[in-house]
């Protein structure tokens, strides 16, 4: 099959982010860091079960002959972290970078291509976690300025602000862990509140009776009679879920149907916390005052906020033009703690061209025999030298 035409454009797009990639890669190289080259061929499972909604979408999936389930890789953090522990286990330090091509389904008829090039860098096992956070931030700055490119917009977050925050409040516990799973999907977070509000997590009127019932039992008799119902029922799981994990599903419904639901106060401070926008330096202020006002302290979470911000002005970055927002969590679910995005407004819905933030816990998951601190940063090569042509800032 003759290979498509390119435009002028999509020519010097290409040979723009090759030159890009060479740029980022002195940047990473010359801050430490080793150059890996993960497998493009990854296992399915470990995207499904801890990529966002937006990325399990779009896998190209399929089965090898031997019966496994593999996938192009959709993005390279989890592949390099992946080979960090194949080659040390969960033990030590690295800093590692990366750049190659990564794979995302896209409709028919969408502009965005089905393969981008993607490079970063991946600080894992780093104790200080507030240093590592503003070095991993560091390096996407410093990948712009190198790349030429000097107007930007920067926002921040920090998802381990708002788990502090559920923590703190008296709420079921079963529905503070609801609470963060969910935070990072902004429509279904709100209707998920609105719904524990009224008392009604997830059971439909059908459901009660059931859930009722199961309440009455102590938790090993309950998941007993639910796995045994399933099996004499011949239901098979659902969506590669056992008939042990429907049983806690269900569990934790029941527990849900007992439990009151969220008082307007505690709604109110929810919505007054991620409705916060504002600059870094009044962030840990502003919140300490909203929690005071109900009560509660997330201190630790707040004095390591501070200090964060304290380390990236300590390298020479001015944030009085960054935005900070107590709702923002990108779109992957594996982060944990602080999280950033650069972004070109004037590319529009593609305006993100580097971004990263923090993951603790994703290299347990993954097989790590405890947490290992990590933090990370990575560029869209293809937005950056949009971003650059655009602003008529290429070199």
């Amino acid at each position: 099959m003759p290979k498509a035409v390119q435009t002028p454009e999509e020519v010097a797009i290409r040979t723009l982010r090759e030159k890009l990639t060479g740029e980022l890669r002195s940047v990473f190289e010359n801050a430490g860091c080793e150059r890996v080259e993960p497998s493009v061929l990854q296992p399915a499972d470990v995207f499904l079960d801890r990529s966002g909604e937006d990325i399990r979408r779009r896998l190209y999936m399929f089965t090898d002959p031997g019966g496994t389930e593999l996938c192009l890789r959709p993005d390279l953090t989890i592949p390099t972290c992946r080979l960090f522990l194949e080659r040390a286990g969960d033990g030590g330090e690295a800093r590692l970078s990366y750049s190659g091509p990564v794979y995302r389904f896209q409709p028919q008829g969408s502009p965005k291509p089905n393969e981008v090039l993607q490079a970063g860098a991946e600080l894992l096992g780093a104790t200080d976690r507030e240093a590592a956070d503003a070095e991993a931030f560091a390096l996407a700055v410093d990948g712009c300025k190198a790349a030429g490119l000097a107007d930007f917009e920067i926002e921040m977050g920090d998802l381990s602000l708002f788990d502090a925050l559920v923590d703190a409040l008296d709420i079921a516990p079963g529905w503070r862990s609801r609470l963060k799973r969910q935070f990072w999907r902004p429509d279904y977070f709100k209707e998920l509140v609105q719904r524990l509000a009224s008392g009604n997590a997830d059971a439909g009127s059908e459901q009660e009776g059931l859930l009722a019932a199961l309440n009455a039992l102590d938790e090993k008799s309950a998941k007993s009679v639910i796995e045994d119902v399933l099996k004499l029922a011949s239901i098979s799981p659902v969506g590669g879920r056992s008939t042990g994990e429907i049983a806690e599903r269900l569990l934790e419904q029941a527990a849900d149907a007992s439990a009151a639901p969220l008082s307007p106060e505690i709604v109110k401070l929810i919505d007054d916390f991620l409705g916060l926008t504002l600059a870094p330096k009044d962030a840990a202020p502003r919140i300490r005052e909203l929690t005071a006002k109900a009560g509660i302290s997330i201190e630790p979470r707040l004095e390591a906020l501070e200090k964060r911000f304290a380390a990236i002005e300590e390298k020479g970055f001015d944030l009085s033009k960054a935005r900070f927002q107590a709702g923002f969590g990108r779109r992957l679910e594996y982060y944990t703690g602080f999280v950033f995005e650069l972004q070109v407004p004037e590319l529009g819905p593609e305006k993100v061209i580097a971004g990263g933030g923090r993951y603790d816990g994703l290299l347990k998951s993954l097989g790590a025999e405890q947490p290992v601190p990590a933090v990370g940063c990575a560029f869209t090569v293809e937005r950056l030298a949009r971003a650059l042509k655009l602003k008529g800032e290429t070199k």
